[in-house]
């Protein structure tokens, strides 16, 4: 059946706390009560191969700010997937929204405070880490942490892999490039939204740097209208004030301190090293705009310039205006400061992993190993370089330019079909019921992969072996097998449409069928089929992909029929796949289908006019599985037909699916089928069960 081919598409949806941008929790809340299994690959943590090695992940609950650090352990030597339980004990009757972060060597001893993780938090040193979450089992929800947003587009991507009803082939419900494109534009917006905020807040600070300028004009003039006694007690003031803002400011009150180093200021607004130490203080309120409004005062002997900047780096750190924040610590950097150099390489470094530029942020922490003399600063930036190499190793598989895949099953069919084209669902019953063996693959050469566009070769084989209900070969079984050999050229786009997110697909293809119709020796050609299929699809909004296809098909029969059965025609077909998410975890999913198709066949019993519909809904079910059911329909006109024909076909699909590793898995589904014709040997009742393995690896 032409439109058993999933082509419906789905909203990624999945915390992508690495991005600089996003540094807000998402609304994602867990049951407290159900305990937690956290899962995290890492290369980088298997030193050595001889022993189970450990590692921890801190886990922080978003809306209390609690924090835990759970040790996780290798499944086994050299398997570097490492797997840690957890309970949640503060909060049983309330829902959490988690956070994970990857806990550097030095964060892993159970005497460190949490105050002092959540202030590596908080100050941006510790970075969020997205992960897939989902209920595993009634009693269990199942965390899979990753290094990069592109490892959970592709986690994701493999648990959302649905079966099709066709009988050797699987697709993805999301497309991948589709995700990416979602994605791609979804980061531009971002940088186009952080650039405009930045430019609002650099005018906003400097109206404000005017207002403290004419504010400390005015209060020089006021100092100079005052007797040369006065001036000094108000200085001596000013330095009593000050001393008292740097004993509260060592005492972490640091509204305090800046409340009193205001004070100061406006006492002897001569003074710039008050206007240094404010802006510190303020920077430790939050204030970070008027931090760097205040830093920009402060000049003059006393005032470190180096860490000036330094702190000037890391207000526009929290601003996210990243590029300003890159600036300033680079020229830290570069004063090969003892103190201060390794903390603005290792600030970059940060940045620049949020915005996955992963060499050079390599180079960042490195100059920090080369420099630092702070264990703990160390620590962390070891542990970003392991990040980093686990996230490069991934990057190096997914640019390989071969993928090879394999498909193995067997399907029990309770009434084979024998057709001449296989695009045609409503063929002839033979009322033959059997087993069906399902093996095939494909070679994908894939020479261009960017950020926009792919293009890449298929070839592809797939074939059937029947038997009867007792596993013996029969020729009336296999003469209704199918050997398909396939050739495809898909190239894909990235980008913007009309505002939203948009994939555009261009296919040319070519396929020969081969069956035994004749029941002679060996297998002839029944159809030689070329097309062009154009898919573009729109995502919509965050819970809602539209994809809309068209194809162009020209099959020629090479049966030998009357001209009124002549096969070989020009097939136009028209199809809406719109995919609506029922949950904010997007586990759930209603998929819409809508087609028409028109077969301009050469023979006029073979012209028809199609309309399809179908409905399906997805969701994850236990043991790491997920489910599907489809209920589709079809009615087929064949309006020229010499007798009249009209075919009304109603299925129901089931399917479950679940991966046993990363390049295989198992899927199972059953359907059954009824077809209801006004032609008496095109009227048929049939069903299915199947079990399918697949495999797919790229080099």
């Amino acid at each position: 059946m032409l439109f058993t081919k999933s082509f419906a598409f789905v909203l990624f949806f999945i915390l992508f706390s690495s991005l600089s941008f996003a540094q807000e929790p998402r609304k994602l809340r867990i049951d407290a009560n159900k305990p937690l299994r956290l899962s995290y690959s890492s290369k980088a943590w298997n030193k050595n191969p001889n022993v189970v090695e450990s590692g921890v992940l801190i886990f922080r609950d978003a809306g209390s700010g609690r924090i835990a650090r759970i040790e996780v352990t290798e499944t086994e030597m050299d398997s570097n997937h490492f797997v840690g339980y957890y309970s949640i004990s503060w909060a049983q009757d309330e829902d959490i929204t988690p956070e994970i972060y990857i806990s550097p060597s030095a964060l892993r001893a159970s005497s460190v405070q949490s105050k002092n993780i959540e202030k590596l938090i908080s100050d941006g040193a510790l970075v969020r880490k997205p992960y897939f979450l989902r209920p595993e089992e009634k009693r269990l929800v199942s965390i899979t942490v990753f290094d990069s947003r592109e490892q959970a587009v592709k986690a994701f991507e493999e648990y959302r892999k649905q079966l099709s009803q066709q009988v050797a082939v699987t697709k993805p419900v999301v497309a991948p490039a589709a995700i990416e494109a979602q994605e791609k534009v979804r980061l531009e917006n971002a940088l186009k939204d952080q650039e405009a905020k930045a430019l609002k807040a650099d005018a906003e600070r400097k109206a404000l740097a005017e207002q403290e300028a004419l504010k400390q004009a005015e209060q020089k003039k006021k100092q100079e209208a005052l007797s040369a006694a006065d001036r000094a007690f108000k200085k001596n003031q000013a330095k009593e004030l000050a001393a008292e803002a740097l004993d509260l400011y060592k005492k972490n009150d640091f509204e305090g301190s800046a409340t009193a180093f205001e004070a100061a200021v406006e006492l002897d607004p001569e003074n710039k090293t008050f206007y240094y130490q404010y802006g510190i203080a303020l920077y430790k309120t939050n204030s970070f705009d008027k931090s760097l409004v205040i830093l920009g005062l402060a000049d003059g002997p006393e005032v470190n310039l180096t860490e000036k900047t330094y702190y000037e780096g890391l207000n526009y750190m929290k601003l996210q205006e990243n590029d300003n924040a890159i600036s300033k610590f680079t020229t830290v950097r570069e004063k090969n400061d003892k103190s201060l150099s390794a903390s603005a390489s290792f600030s970059i470094g940060v940045i620049l992993f949020q915005q996955e530029k992963y060499d050079d942020s390599k180079k960042s922490f490195e100059y920090v190993l080369d420099h630092s003399s702070d264990p703990q600063l160390d620590s962390q930036a070891e542990s970003y370089i392991e990040q980093i190499a686990n996230v490069m190793a991934y990057q190096k598989e997914k640019s390989k330019k071969f993928i090879i895949a394999g498909t193995v099953g067997l399907m029990y069919d309770s009434n084979i079909l024998s057709t001449s084209n296989s695009q045609i669902d409503a063929g002839t019953p033979t009322d033959l019921a059997g087993f069906r063996g399902i093996y095939g693959g494909s070679l994908e050469y894939r020479p261009i992969y960017t950020d926009k566009h792919e293009f890449s070769g298929v070839v592809s084989i797939n074939d059937m072996y029947s038997w009867n209900e007792s596993f013996k070969a029969e020729t009336n079984f296999q003469n209704t097998d199918p050997l398909s050999l396939g050739l495809s050229l898909p190239y894909k786009y990235k980008g913007q449409a009309f505002s939203k997110a948009y994939l555009l697909g261009i296919t040319g293809s070519y396929e020969t069928i081969q069956m035994n119709l004749d029941g002679q020796s060996g297998r002839e050609a029944i159809v030689n089929s070329t097309g062009v299929t154009i898919d573009q699809t729109f995502v919509m909004n965050e819970n809602w992909f539209s994809n809309y296809l068209l194809e162009i098909r020209s099959d020629d029969s090479q049966l030998a029929t009357a001209a009124d059965d002549n096969q070989s025609a020009t097939n136009y077909s028209l199809m809406t796949v719109n995919t609506f998410f029922q949950d904010k975890k997007k586990s759930e999913a209603v998929i819409a289908e809508i087609g028409l198709m028109q077969n301009a066949a050469e023979g006029k019993n073979q012209k028809y006019t199609r309309f399809d519909v179908a409905a399906s809904y997805l969701a994850p079910w236990r043991w790491n599985t997920s489910w599907t059911a489809r209920l589709g329909f079809y009615s087929a006109n064949y309006g020229d037909h010499s007798v009249g024909r009209k075919d009304d076909n109603s299925s129901l699909t089931l399917g479950l699916r679940k991966p046993l590793n990363e390049s295989l898995t198992a899927m199972l589904t059953g359907n059954y089928t009824i077809n209801k014709s006004t032609l008496d040997a095109s009227d048929y009742k049939k069903y299915l069960v199947m079990t399918v393995f697949s495999w797919d690896k790229a080099f």
